[in-house]
């Protein structure tokens, strides 16, 4: 199968995932390491690229567990997208993973981290609808309350979907943070993220325009 192949048996595969995390390794693999571990913590099962791979097999094994994945969490970082602008024939990742998970039905929930969302002409139609879903905005000293939100997001307690909240961190006290704003999260890359890994290339980060 090549990477560019979206089209077999979306409907066929049964979703026994919880989650998949995608990320753009540049600068989310930390953020999605973290976010692997507390979702464990409260016993969903988790993909992560990271671990999850055989080299040699990552295309066919990386949108199969798209596919077989319930909810897939979009970890969007600075510049995630940037990548995907005019990228019509799905050379980046992100693009296809997106694209993947808008066709298999997945419960998509981003996770905005310092990042602003690129105007939806920008992105190739296949992912365009990404830029109006709702998300979790990221806050690393509030981090049990964000896990709380995307927690309650997969057990379809908060509406996800096509209908952008501009910010939904709103149960996290005495935060006044916008979209697109530096927030006391400081990413460093993962050396062995980067080191283990067999995406073929960075995968995914970017965040909401700022109002």
């Amino acid at each position: 199968m090549s990477r560019e192949d979206f089209s077999y048996s979306e409907e066929s595969l049964e979703k026994n995932l919880d989650v998949f995390i995608s990320y753009r390794r540049s600068n989310g693999s930390q953020l999605a390491s973290l976010l692997k571990v507390h979702l464990e913590l409260r016993d969903y099962t988790v993909f992560l690229d990271v671990v999850g791979l055989e080299a040699g097999k990552f295309d066919n094994n990386l949108l199969q567990s798209i596919r077989s994945s319930k909810n897939f969490i979009l970890v969007c970082t600075a510049g995630a997208m940037d990548r995907c602008e005019g990228d019509i024939d799905q050379k980046d990742w992100i693009h296809k993973e997106i694209a993947c998970a808008l066709n298999s039905q997945c419960n998509i929930i981003p996770v905005f981290d310092n990042f602003v969302m690129p105007e939806s002409e920008k992105l190739p139609e296949t992912m365009r609808p990404i830029t109006s879903y709702n998300g979790v905005r990221w806050i690393h000293d509030y981090q049990e309350a964000c896990i709380d939100k995307i927690d309650r997001f997969i057990r379809g307690e908060v509406s996800g979907g096509p209908m952008m909240d501009r910010f939904l961190a709103s149960s996290i006290t005495g935060s006044q943070s916008s979209y697109g704003r530096q927030n006391t999260y400081q990413r460093t890359i993962s050396q062995d993220s980067n080191a283990n890994s067999t995406r073929s290339d960075d995968t995914f980060t970017n965040g909401p325009k700022e109002q």
